[in-house]
């Protein structure tokens, strides 16, 4: 693999690598917190039904789609990353920098997640096995838990985080400033 020919750090500046690391923090800090102050499961109304805390572990993919697969989900983080930080690095003019500083905090926030077991009311571990089903647990810690219109794909949007909320903000600033059309000239 040929490294891009771009000096890593005009890319990747550090004022964007510490706008990163401040969204892992923040990401990390409020799973811990969910993780002490809450049971698994538990569920606590902030705006009635609308909006409440609830935390759940997510073993699966996106949306919490093909649960139980927690190894597979692991290395398929670590290779989006490893994948976006060479393509970002590739293509530095592509998008908005902003935009791939969400993605980023998001994408390692989730991933450094699923290295440890959790304890609800405890804290964690470092560990992909729990060594007491039903206490401890594995997976993404998801806990922002919105109501969503019955009619649509889900009763309830999927339950997410800090992490998964800058992912999403990420793209949405990068789907609104790539320019499409020099991407097809690549």
């Amino acid at each position: 693999m040929k490294l891009p020919n771009t000096p890593f750090f005009s890319v990747f500046k550090p004022g964007y690598l510490a706008f990163v690391a401040f969204g892992l923090f923040l990401d990390l800090l409020t799973k811990y917190i969910i993780i002490i102050k809450m049971s698994a499961d538990e569920s606590i109304p902030v705006l009635g039904d609308f909006f409440r805390l609830s935390l759940t572990f997510n073993t699966g993919f996106v949306f919490g789609l093909f649960q139980d697969n927690a190894l597979p989900s692991l290395f398929a983080t670590g290779f989006a990353i490893v994948f976006l930080i060479f393509y970002r690095w590739q293509n530095s003019d592509l998008g908005n920098v902003w935009g791939w500083n969400f993605v980023m905090a998001g994408a390692f926030g989730n991933f450094i997640d699923k290295f440890f077991v959790k304890i609800p009311g405890s804290g964690f571990r470092f560990g992909f096995t729990p060594e007491k089903p039903g206490i401890e647990f594995i997976g993404v810690v998801d806990f922002l838990d919105f109501d969503w219109p019955n009619f649509l794909l889900f009763t309830r949007w999927p339950a997410f985080n800090v992490a998964d909320s800058c992912v999403s903000i990420g793209i949405v600033i990068l789907l609104f400033t790539m320019d499409w059309k020099e991407m097809d000239k690549k």
